[in-house]
């Protein structure tokens, strides 16, 4: 059987009211709990969490691992291991406040039992516990069950995760190199108080998403809207599904406004449903784990803009003269496919604004208001082919 054992009972700091370190959040979880999940990942089958009873902050972890299939154990006392640990156990151990990267310690401990190490100087300026000259422990191990046995033969008041490391070294468990390129492309951290748990979580959200540049302002503005809002996504995720459900009801208010041929409004709803479903896209993005395969990624990622577009020309119909609507909807798709070929070119200022839907639906509203929406949708695609035009020319005359 595969244990874990995970910590959440030192404070951060030495104030009366600082939470606890394996309690500070980072991106809406726990550390405690990127930790839980870890542990699961790695087919821990058993939770063990030192921690002063099981209070509000430890509880959620309990209610995490029976979702997972394993069962969970908060102890106060490392004696009490003894009877939960067997000899022939495999024993996953964290050190309280490392947010370690879940693929590089699968591939690491995923087959034998080591210490995941760094070099002594990097590893002890990011707050890593020195263990030899020449290293610092890195916050993971996985060690062999009768390790455990060893705490019987220690002070009551022993603080287990550090006992267990000593113990696991003094037996001769491996060291584990871990590339220090982790700690500086913010991948792997120890995080020992809030300031550094936020500076964590905005690395680490970065990662995720690259906000879009301002050549597609509205694009911009959802991304970094998304961003700053990702953290209490991430806590509480049924709020996901809020952006992406907005943006598909202000779409469909965007055709029944057309529909009672109200074009200003209806333009209006679209570029508010358009920004939305920017917005679902980044945060889907931060909810991601990668684990959808590429053809779903591609599918998920062009699927919210393909419905804008087709409530753009949807609109573009229905408000058309009977007479004209030909020539509307030759119009219409014309300027889309245009701009679609302009958000794949190399220039990546057209690329970019030709992208952005919310921009666009925003000018055809203005053009309702002069009441040049045919002119205005010819204007448009006229510019964007000739952005098309002069962007090849210039590809072609730049020396590579």
């Amino acid at each position: 059987m595969r244990v874990a054992i995970l910590s959440a009972i030192h404070a951060s700091d030495d104030e009366a009211a600082a939470p606890v370190r394996g309690l500070l959040t980072v991106a809406g979880r726990t550390v405690a709990a990127l930790q839980l999940d870890l542990a699961l990942r790695l087919g821990c089958e058993r939770i063990v969490c030192l921690a002063e009873g099981l209070n509000e902050g430890v509880l959620p972890l309990l209610h995490r691992a029976e979702q997972g299939g394993a069962s969970f154990h908060a102890l106060s006392s490392a004696r009490s291991l003894s009877g939960l640990v067997r000899a022939q156990d495999d024993l996953f151990v964290f050190a309280e406040g490392v947010v370690p990267d879940p693929l590089v310690v699968g591939e690491l401990l995923g087959e034998r039992s080591g210490i995941i190490a760094l070099p002594a100087d990097p590893g002890l300026e990011a707050g890593f516990e020195r263990i030899d000259r020449d290293h610092a422990w890195a916050g993971v191990a996985r060690l062999p069950g009768a390790t455990v046995e060893r705490l019987t033969e220690m002070p009551f008041e022993v603080d287990a995760v550090p006992a267990l490391l000593r113990v696991g070294l003094q037996t001769g468990t491996r060291l584990v190199p871990l590339p220090t390129s982790l700690l500086t492309d913010r991948r792997w951290a120890f995080v020992h108080d809030e300031r550094e748990a936020r500076a964590f979580e905005a690395a680490w959200l970065s990662q995720r998403v690259a906000p879009s540049s301002f050549a597609a302002p509205f694009h911009a503005l959802a991304d970094r809207l998304a961003l700053a809002l990702g953290p209490s996504v991430l806590m509480q995720r049924g709020r996901a599904a809020l952006p992406a459900v907005g943006g598909i009801l202000l779409l469909g208010g965007a055709i029944a406004a057309a529909w009672w041929k109200l074009p200003a409004i209806a333009f209006a709803s679209a570029a508010g449903g358009a920004f939305l479903l920017r917005m679902s896209e980044t945060v889907a993005a931060l909810l991601g784990d990668g684990r959808q395969g590429g053809l779903v990624r591609r599918v998920l990622r062009t699927l919210p803009a393909l419905v804008v577009d087709a409530t753009i020309l949807a609109l573009v119909g229905i408000l058309a003269p009977p007479h004209a609507l030909p020539g509307w909807l030759f119009a219409g798709l014309a300027l889309l496919l245009a701009l679609r070929v302009a958000a794949r070119r190399q220039a990546e200022m057209l690329a970019l604004t030709a992208s952005d839907r919310t921009l666009l639906t925003l000018f055809l509203m203005l053009c309702t208001v002069a009441g040049q929406i045919l002119p205005g949708i010819q204007f448009l695609a006229i510019i964007t082919l000739a952005g098309i035009y002069f962007a090849a020319i210039r590809q072609e005359i730049t020396p590579p």
